[in-house]
């Protein structure tokens, strides 16, 4: 049998999460960031070809969860 229940799901870190963020679509790193790091910015682990100075993905803010809704077998 299935139930609905609710989960609290950890949202991703976007850019204007990390401490090196300028606005827009510009930081530290790059006056135009990349669209794979835009749309991925926890994986700027790295420093890659291309950026400005050794800025990584770096925040101290908290994670943002959403509660989401799934079904579940009981």
């Amino acid at each position: 049998m299935k139930h609905i229940v609710d989960k609290d799901r950890p949202m991703p870190y976007e850019c204007a999460d990390c401490k090196h963020y300028l606005g827009g679509t510009s930081c530290r790193a790059f006056e135009t960031i990349p669209l794979e790091i835009y749309c991925d910015a926890e994986s700027h682990t790295k420093v890659v070809d291309g950026q400005h100075g050794d800025y990584v993905f770096a925040t101290d803010k908290p994670r943002i969860t959403m509660r989401v809704y799934v079904e579940e077998e009981v």
